[in-house]
């Protein structure tokens, strides 16, 4: 890839996401240089994480949830005429509004996570959350987002995506086919350590990844611990807290920067996650990863990668609690010893080397 310029353009760099890392493993693949709407604090220290080539802001930071997406949107539009520099460009996320800039002769590959929810198959759940007032200019808002999305993604040479999941949503609501490229973990990042006494849960404290019910279960199950790993700013926050009051077995636990994040995986029983129509997350990897089971909802792209009864359980989606905890009871520290193996060879087919081979090979 010497002979090449490569860029990839990925919308924000504002928290330690597994899309954060995932657009880090292939700039680093690639020999790319990376350019954003911002880098923050929040997010990766880039440098510390061995990334030695060109970074680019487009503009600076804002946090301000609404005015922050027109902000975003203006920025690629208007501020990204540094792409005629380069060959072969990536866009991740919103950053495919700056296709535009591109010279007719680069190459342009978008890597699809999910096509945006909120003007697609969420669109009117989205607008009930919009004051009343406002519905009017968010539907016009939306209808233009989607124009512009559409014209963007058919000028694109090639569509990558994180699963067949949204493989098939794409095909559904674009018309346009595809390419699966499963993002990879690092192997030698999530790896065993040993088996402590504490399940795992670190999802998001929001309503559609449903830790109310996992609170509630362990509450049922005093003997069992639960470690819960949390960020500050997470909606439901408050209300979870006050579910667990006097549960000496339920731990809440906040880390700055991720600190000690693998750590808890590497020393848990099993990881615990329950969303509600999730596109994609790297967790189950990264926990089979550390040869560590896992419990999820038998859902979307949840059923690609794991193997139900060898490397975790699947429950019913509807994740009732006693579907959670009757899982649990089956996640012993024993099961999780035995199911090891299993899970360390799953991970393997998503490990790095693998997915730097592939990605190298498209892009050429």
């Amino acid at each position: 890839m010497k002979d090449k310029k490569i860029i990839i353009m990925h919308d924000t760099f504002l928290y330690k996401w597994w899309w954060e890392r995932l657009i880090l493993m292939m700039a680093k693949s690639l020999n790319a240089d990376l350019a954003s709407w911002f880098f923050s604090k929040g997010s990766f220290d880039l440098r510390k994480e061995w990334f030695k080539w060109k970074m680019i802001s487009v503009s600076t930071e804002i946090f301000a949830k609404w005015f922050r997406h027109f902000k975003l949107k203006w920025a690629f539009l208007f501020n990204t005429k540094f792409l005629q520099d380069y060959d072969t460009v990536i866009f991740s996320w919103d950053s495919i509004s700056s296709v535009r800039n591109c010279k007719k002769s680069t190459k342009k590959i978008y890597y699809c996570h999910t096509p945006p929810r909120y003007i697609y198959d969420l669109h009117e759940l989205y607008v009930k959350k919009v004051p009343f007032i406002l519905r009017l200019p968010f539907k016009v808002s939306c209808y233009i987002f989607k124009k512009m999305y559409e014209r963007d993604l058919s000028k694109m040479d090639l569509i990558l995506t994180n699963s067949e999941n949204t493989k098939a949503r794409i095909k559904k609501f674009i018309w346009l086919d595809s390419k699966v490229l499963y993002p990879p973990v690092d192997l030698e990042e999530f790896r065993y350590i040993s088996t402590w006494d504490y399940y795992l849960s670190f999802a998001r404290l929001s309503d559609a990844k449903r830790v109310d019910k996992v609170v509630e279960s362990f509450k049922k199950m005093p003997e069992k611990k639960l470690v819960v790993i949390y960020g500050e700013n997470d909606p439901q926050k408050d209300k979870i807290f006050e579910l667990a009051s006097w549960c000496k077995n339920i731990v809440f636990k906040t880390l700055p920067w991720n600190i000690g994040f693998t750590d808890y995986i590497w020393n848990s029983i099993a990881t615990i996650y329950i969303p509600i129509d999730e596109d994609f997350w790297m967790s189950p990897v990264e926990s089979m990863a550390a040869w560590k089971p896992v419990l999820w909802v038998n859902d979307w792209w949840l059923k690609e990668t794991i193997i139900d009864g060898k490397t975790g359980y699947l429950i019913d989606k509807e994740a009732k609690i006693e579907d959670i905890i009757n899982a649990i009871n089956l996640l012993t520290p024993e099961k999780s010893i035995i199911m090891r193996e299993e899970c360390e060879n799953r991970a393997k087919e998503f490990g790095l080397e693998s997915f730097k081979k592939d990605l190298i090979d498209l892009v050429k």
